[in-house]
């Protein structure tokens, strides 16, 4: 029996475990496919720590997309999940370094304006605090982590339309919420 058919039949069965939730099956299957992982991301990546970080990523997008996969080899299979991992992290990382060579470096503020940043911020946590717990919810997961309307619903157990009008409504209050303080306040 040639040697590619006892790793097709191990793959195979090491898949079915996995299907069953078997994580050590997991390692198994992905055990010897780690060191060429580790190299491909550092080659794609420039460096051992988004490496890791974008074979972690892999690593959880596999497992989660083991349904998904229909054959053929499993190590292709996962080094494109890599590679899309990597991507995707390059894309980021030279967005981000686009955006601070844009942005120009702001000079240190003056006491007062410290104090007046400091004072807006706390109106803003107050006001946040003020949101019913799915609102507040959906805009931090908006604005804060900038997830999508989709991943949102997943996250509040909402439809992403639904998750949209969450957010308009937590911005609209806030938005009344400010109005009316900076209105006491005499500003």
């Amino acid at each position: 029996m040639p040697l590619w058919t006892r790793e097709t039949d191990l793959e195979d069965k090491l898949l079915a475990r996995c299907e069953a939730g078997d994580r050590a099956a997991f390692e198994e299957l992905v055990g010897p496919h780690l060191a060429s992982s580790r190299s491909l991301a550092t080659r794609l990546l420039g460096n051992l720590e988004d490496a890791e970080d974008a074979v972690q990523d892999a690593l959880i997008k596999t497992w989660k997309g083991l349904a998904s996969y229909h054959g053929g080899s499993f190590r292709a299979w996962f080094l494109r999940i890599l590679y899309n991992q990597c991507t995707d992290a390059r894309r980021r990382r030279d967005t981000r370094r686009s955006y601070e060579e844009r942005t120009p470096v702001a000079r240190p503020a003056s006491p007062d304006r410290q104090a007046e940043a400091r004072e807006a911020l706390r109106r803003v946590a107050d006001a946040m605090e003020g949101l019913p717990p799915k609102q507040k919810a959906a805009l931090h997961l908006r604005v804060l982590e900038e997830s999508s309307y989709d991943e949102i619903g997943s996250v509040l157990g909402l439809t992403p339309r639904s998750a949209r009008v969450y957010v308009a409504r937590a911005r609209s209050v806030l938005r009344e919420t400010l109005a009316g303080a900076e209105g006491r306040d005499g500003s």
